[in-house]
């Protein structure tokens, strides 16, 4: 291990700190038992007699990207190259979306100037030139497990990543929920979903006092699904007549917020060990709409959200939704990152653990590839991170229950790292 200064080529904070929590579109967290946002408002009597709601609009337009330029860290550690085989779970990994999520960064990067950095305050990450010829290749590279691995094997060099008080940092999850709605509330599905208000005033209301009359109502839903897509920060609505719409991220209300998962641990209705998505859920259903209530009331924060089109990619696939580099987040494929560290688009193998399925807590030892595209306010660090896992209740089962102990690789084009002194 060499101790490098700031001129070497990894920038690595002294400590990799933080909880829980991407953007999905957003910047808000996302896991329910520890730093992350939320939803709605306090209903009123009257507020099933709200009319029909009008059939959505279509999709804004998305706008340019964005490229962050955050303040550098103080340290840096990196080990000298790695190779390949020397991986765990390398060779039987599937890197295919690891290729399609770096294509979707590829697509954003060709709108920047290519001799700009990636991050000014990170120089050692290069120009979008230095990566440009692996996006052109990127195109063509092919779509076998092993077309895709000989891919990033052909055209990165791998390092592996450090702070100086840890080698490991902290992975947990993410999705995106699919939630039925209806244009008219009734008794189950009586939440509202709030597009940005006009008010100002209103944005600066506590939860507790947003309700359906605060703002344009985008449809209705049941409490507890828009609780948890408010904690994702965007979610696919399921209308009656079969029509889907994101709804994506569109505002806070600035309010602080306070993780109801903590508030449970506090009060010793649940352990520290057993908090996630489900055992939260489960709560709210033991114990009815009543304290249910009382317990989102004790998080001021509210959510609101602008609908957009599920866009089909050229595969056929429909895409995720936009994280914080503008771009569709992909399954299994895009992690949330502290951009201090890792600017946007580049590339990070993980091997931890992964739930094969819902309330697997365990998980199973694997390695993957993904493309850090999104972010949060609870991901700080190096070593800290957020795996997207998809859409549906499936990926939220897994999502729900993951947070494990994960090592960071980072990958960058071999001709920058071949430039770079390592003393």
């Amino acid at each position: 291990m060499h101790k490098l200064s700031l001129g070497a080529l990894f920038f690595v904070l002294v400590t990799a700190t933080g909880l829980s929590g991407c953007v999905t579109t957003a910047g808000d967290d996302n896991n329910p038992w520890s730093e992350t946002p939320y939803m709605e408002g306090e209903e009123t009597e009257d507020s099933f007699e709200a009319a029909p709601l009008p059939v959505p609009p279509s999709a804004p337009e998305i706008p340019a990207p964005r490229f962050p330029q955050p303040d550098p860290p103080e340290e840096v550690i990196v080990n000298a190259p790695l190779w390949y085989d020397k991986l765990r779970d390398w060779a039987d990994a599937d890197t295919r979306p690891a290729l399609t999520s770096f294509r979707r960064s590829c697509k954003s990067w060709v709108k920047a100037d290519p001799d700009a950095a990636l991050n000014k305050n990170l120089p050692d990450y290069g120009t979008y030139r230095d990566w440009l010829p692996a996006c052109a290749k990127a195109k063509f590279a092919s779509q076998t497990k092993e077309g895709a691995r000989a891919f990033f094997e052909n055209e990165f060099a791998l390092l592996s990543l450090k702070t100086l008080t840890d080698d490991s940092g902290t992975l947990t999850g993410y999705y995106e929920p699919e939630i039925e709605v209806r244009l008219t509330p009734d008794q189950t599905f009586r939440e509202p979903i709030l597009a940005k208000p006009t008010n100002p005033a209103v944005l600066r209301k506590p939860r507790s006092q947003i309700n359906a009359k605060s703002s344009r109502v985008i449809a209705y839903g049941r409490p507890i699904d828009v609780f948890f897509m408010q904690i994702q920060g965007s979610g696919r609505l399921k209308y009656e007549d079969g029509r889907s719409l994101r709804a994506a991220y569109a505002a806070n209300n600035g309010k602080p917020y306070t993780s109801i998962g903590r508030v449970l641990v506090e009060r010793g209705e649940m352990k520290l060990s057993q908090a996630s998505k489900q055992s939260i859920e489960s709560w709210m259903e033991r114990n009815g709409p009543a304290k249910t209530r009382a317990l989102m009331n004790e998080n001021p924060r509210y959510i609101f959200f602008a609908e957009q089109s599920v866009a089909v990619d050229e595969l056929g696939v429909e895409e995720g939704p936009r994280g914080a580099m503008e771009v569709p987040l992909t399954e299994m494929g895009s992690i949330a990152v502290d951009p201090r560290y890792h600017p946007y688009g580049t590339l990070v193998w993980l091997e931890t653990k992964l739930p094969q399925e819902g309330g697997d807590y365990r998980g199973k030892d694997t390695g993957l590839l993904v493309s850090a595209q999104d972010t949060g306010k609870a991901i700080r660090g190096a070593l800290r991170g957020d795996l997207f896992f998809g859409a549906g209740d499936e990926a939220g089962e897994r999502a729900g229950v993951m947070k494990h102990d994960v090592r960071w690789r980072v990958l960058v084009p071999k001709s920058i790292a071949k430039s770079q002194p390592v003393s």
